[in-house]
């Protein structure tokens, strides 16, 4: 019976450790990396700050040094989100030169965490377009890769889609940021291309359809400027 009862603790035991999921502060970030070089020149809160905000950049996303020493130096910023702000703004924007569509019957499309200031209900009216097709994988990152057109949140207050984006090759891609955050301050604070910005407040379903039409015109001709 003690035999008995020590088998079934330590399976229980063991199917807990199997459930639990990994501690935030134990997982490899690159506040980790980034930051653990510059101890030596950063101290108290500001490390703090820094370290929180580096934490939101893409993973591989290479910060320069320059850009964290300035980060130091700034001393009238005490939140989180604000050094976030600091340095997207001041980071390098990616490289990502976008080529045409090929003109074709149907475009594929994702669409991501979209919000609808009215009461057109966008992701009910996109597939009413007879030229989008949706397209759902199993993960959000393979979803992005097959489709042609992204249409996106901004991902918050942190611009999480950040993180999305670094992930897919955008040059055959055109991507369309929904969000009530203003245009100057998605393309200081979003690292890679932006093809259209827009706050999706439809009037009616044949507005929205219209303006479908209107991307893939311009998705399908010649390259926008950055």
């Amino acid at each position: 019976m003690k035999e008995l009862i020590q088998r079934a603790l330590g399976f229980a035991k063991a199917l807990r450790k199997f459930f639990e999921t990994e501690p935030l502060d134990e997982k490899p970030g690159i506040s980790t990396e980034v930051c653990s070089q510059y101890n030596s020149l950063m101290d108290g809160p500001m490390l703090n700050i820094i370290e929180i905000a580096t934490s939101h950049f893409p993973e591989n996303y290479q910060l320069d040094e320059d850009l964290l020493k300035a980060a130091k130096e700034v001393r009238y910023i005490y939140k989180p989100r604000h050094m976030l702000y600091y340095l997207l703004s001041n980071a390098k924007k990616v490289d990502s030169p976008r080529q045409p569509l090929p003109v074709k019957k149907s475009y594929s499309y994702m669409i991501w965490q979209i919000f609808n200031p009215s009461e057109v209900n966008i992701s009910a009216t996109l597939p009413k377009h007879p030229s989008l097709i949706e397209i759902r994988e199993e993960t959000l990152e393979l979803s992005a890769a097959k489709a042609d057109i992204l249409i996106l949140s901004s991902g918050g207050e942190y611009f999480e889609v950040n993180h999305l984006l670094s992930k897919i090759d955008l040059t055959h891609k055109y991507v369309i940021i929904c969000s009530a955050f203003d245009e100057d301050d998605i393309r200081d604070h979003i690292l890679y291309r932006i093809d259209r910005k827009i706050y999706p407040d439809f009037s009616s379903e044949k507005e929205c359809l219209s303006f479908i039409d209107e991307i893939i015109q311009e998705a399908t001709t010649i390259p926008l400027k950055t």
